[in-house]
């Protein structure tokens, strides 16, 4: 099936592999009614392989932008085994930056909310029109073959590092997101390495409500249960409190994986949560967890989180299978390797060097490499140290607040408010008042009515003075993107409108 100009790569080979052995038991359940055993997954994937080979270009760059499906799964296998090259998209990325990843990446083909039918065959969306817009169809579009070379004085690379099969973006929180191309060998040594750091086998189901473009779900859910012969259960429906908890009761999953609001939501809820007598792995990652929130499933439901680290550079770092021994991040997964950056002013950069990393950024030429020390240890940008063999995260580099002249962290003074037990979730940052003084402010969620007065007096009794936010304002939620992480653009129009002054360092 694969094109004549490139053939199908290790990772189509290792998991065509694992999906018709005899042996294989994974089964893909997806929303409500979707059920894909290997057999009919391989099958499925062939036919949508088979159908996109027919399609120009030959090895066609075709952007998913999708929510968990059957299909999405379908999409992925059968592109790899067409030897195309699957790049995988935030569907909540918008429209202007979804243009601008087509133009400088050289997307042939768009395939868009693949989750509005059930699997019985190619969805796609036209990546082409001369306004730029790009339109959902139920059919076979012809895709266009673009390669754009230079986009608002960017030079974009055209053709791909010899060797990627697979394309995931980082979050872009202020940029277009960064398209980062991925080996076949990173990406199986990924999940290999997960499977055996995490014990998976064959008898797990992992219950997943992160996103499969996400690196939570990619790298720890999806492929390494299709090698491992897991069942994987990725539910639909939007992830409010009632739907998590009946997913679990029906599923009765041996490993959770989700994002820390999730388990923010079940914490709330004065009901004890069911279906979790086969847990042995809860698994959060992106953004810290509040300390009740921990502490509430700990006490209530038996549910103790286990923290993973891993960026979408390098994939899986840690992975702490023993939450009571602390609140880091874990041991490094089998080759996983941390320095630490010890040049004046750097003492703490967390460096990792993995066999599962990326190669380079295809829309930012230069921008993946400068971030590489000599001897290929990738800068994270995040401050930590090892206590005991384990990771644990400080802050991040140059996030730091600058207040008349001190150095404040945002993540103490985030800690200290989030352990108020009326604080949900907390974004820090730093403005100029109108007197043009730089001061600290907060921006809270509550789960019950809390004067700014109280939570700077409950601050002052732990903080410095100078490290209490003077400024303290109330929203419903935090922007967040799928993967927790804060948006500062909607944060900054938001305190635009509440405060009439933009922040300095959100």
């Amino acid at each position: 099936m694969a094109s004549p100009d490139r053939a199908a790569g290790l990772l189509a080979d290792q998991l065509t592999a694992a999906l018709s052995s005899e042996a294989s038991t994974f089964t893909l359940v997806a929303g409500e009614d979707e059920q894909l055993d290997s057999a009919t997954l391989l099958r499925l994937a062939t036919e949508f392989g088979s159908w996109l080979h027919r399609q120009p270009p030959a090895a066609p760059r075709v952007l998913i932008r999708a929510r968990n499906s059957a299909q999405y799964v379908v999409a992925l296998v059968g592109t790899l085994l067409a030897a195309g090259v699957p790049m995988l998209l935030d569907p909540l990325t918008s429209d202007a930056e979804v243009a601008e990843v087509i133009a400088t990446c050289g997307v042939d083909l768009v395939l868009d909310d693949l989750s509005a039918g059930p699997v019985a065959g190619p969805r796609a969306a036209l990546a082409d029109d001369e306004q730029g817009r790009y339109r959902v169809h139920a059919g076979i579009p012809a895709p266009t073959g673009h390669r754009a070379t230079i986009v608002d004085h960017r030079t974009v690379v055209a053709s791909l590092v010899r060797g990627t099969e697979l394309c995931r973006f980082t979050s872009g929180s202020t940029r277009t997101a960064a398209c980062i191309e991925f080996s076949g060998a990173a990406v199986l040594t990924a999940a290999r390495s997960w499977i055996t750091a995490s014990r998976l086998t064959a008898r797990d189901r992992v219950l997943c409500f992160a996103g499969l473009y996400n690196g939570l779900a990619f790298n720890t859910s999806l492929i390494p249960s299709m090698l491992a012969g897991a069942t994987l259960i990725v539910p639909s429906g939007l992830p409010t409190r009632g739907y998590v908890s009946r997913q679990l009761a029906t599923a009765r999953p041996s490993v959770l994986v989700a994002f820390p609001a999730i388990y923010d939501s079940l914490a709330e809820s004065d009901r004890a949560l069911t279906g979790l007598d086969q847990l042995r792995l809860s698994l959060s990652s992106a953004a810290r967890l509040a300390p009740s929130t921990v502490e509430i499933l700990a006490a209530r439901d038996d549910l103790h989180i286990s923290d993973y680290y891993g960026l979408a550079e390098t994939g899986p770092v840690t992975l702490e299978l023993n939450p009571a021994l602390g609140s880091g991040q874990g041991l490094p997964l089998p080759h996983a390797e941390i320095a630490f950056d010890h040049e004046a002013g750097h003492e703490c950069e967390l460096l990792i060097r993995t066999p599962s990393m990326g190669t380079r950024y295809l829309n930012y030429p230069g921008g993946f490499e400068a971030r590489l020390t000599d001897d290929g240890f990738y800068r994270s940008g995040d401050e930590g140290e090892l206590r005991n063999g384990r990771l644990h995260l400080l802050g991040r580099l140059g996030k730091g607040l600058n207040i008349n002249g001190r150095k404040i962290s945002a993540d103490e003074i985030r800690g200290v408010l989030l352990s108020h037990s009326a604080v949900r979730d907390c974004h820090v940052f730093s403005l100029e008042d109108e007197a043009g003084q730089t001061v600290l402010g907060a921006l809270l969620v509550t789960t019950t009515e809390v004067s700014p007065t109280e939570l700077r007096r409950y601050c002052l009794e732990r903080l410095a003075p100078y490290k209490t936010p003077n400024r303290i304002l109330f929203t419903s939620s935090i922007p967040r993107s799928g993967s927790g992480k804060p948006q500062l653009q909607r944060i900054e129009e938001y305190l635009l409108g509440q405060l009439q002054l933009a922040p300095i360092n959100l």
